[in-house]
């Protein structure tokens, strides 16, 4: 019987530490020159690595695309979540849980003169890979909220605080413009909370 050898946790977590390497300069770049002005040189550069080592990494351009586009969601929905953990009142919280995600995406895609691009680029694999995401975001807001109300207050609070940030865009407001209604949001919707 022929033993397979695992890769120890020292070479997952520097595997680990380079995916992430790469993915913050994919971002940089793709926002910096957009999509189609993006190379696998250009990402390998900004990552400090050969392009035939960033091949060891990532299949093509779309793999790194959709990769570092989930990544970006998942770190912003690990800092939205946290900030429903921090030791403030119910509007701080919700509001910290608003700007970390949706006002930080914002101001991101906002500072990008390719933000169409990037935000139209994104194909079925990457959908449903965001849509887990933000499951995973929306689930951890209704199990903040379960000590509040009924579930079908919590649904009602959940599909205000996750819809109502995308109307907010609209008009394509500036970020300044933008986090300001995310903040009477959660100051809304703290009100709510707090009167049941």
């Amino acid at each position: 019987m022929e033993v397979v050898s695992q890769p120890d946790s020292s070479t997952e977590r520097r595997r680990d530490e380079k995916r992430d390497s790469i993915h913050t300069a994919a971002i940089d770049q793709f926002t910096e020159r957009g999509i189609a002005g993006t190379s696998m040189a250009r990402i390998a550069e900004a990552a400090n690595m050969s392009r035939p080592a960033l091949y060891q990494y990532f299949r093509d351009k779309d793999d790194i695309f959709a990769s570092a586009f989930v990544a970006l969601f998942e770190e912003h929905v690990d800092a939205a979540l946290a900030a429903l953990e921090h030791d403030v009142t119910t509007a701080e919280q919700l509001e910290g849980m608003l700007q970390r995600f949706d006002g930080d995406l914002w101001q991101r895609m906002a500072a990008s003169p390719h933000s169409d691009e990037i935000m139209s680029a994104k194909n079925d694999e990457v959908n449903l890979a965001v849509a887990k995401v933000i499951a995973r975001l929306e689930s951890g807001l209704a199990a903040y909220l379960e000590d509040f109300a009924d579930a079908e207050k919590q649904r009602a609070w959940v599909d205000i605080l996750r819809l109502s940030p995308k109307g907010f865009k609209s008009d394509q407001p500036s970020v300044a413009l933008y986090r300001q209604r995310l903040a009477t949001l959660a100051q809304s919707v703290a009100a709510d909370i707090d009167s049941s």
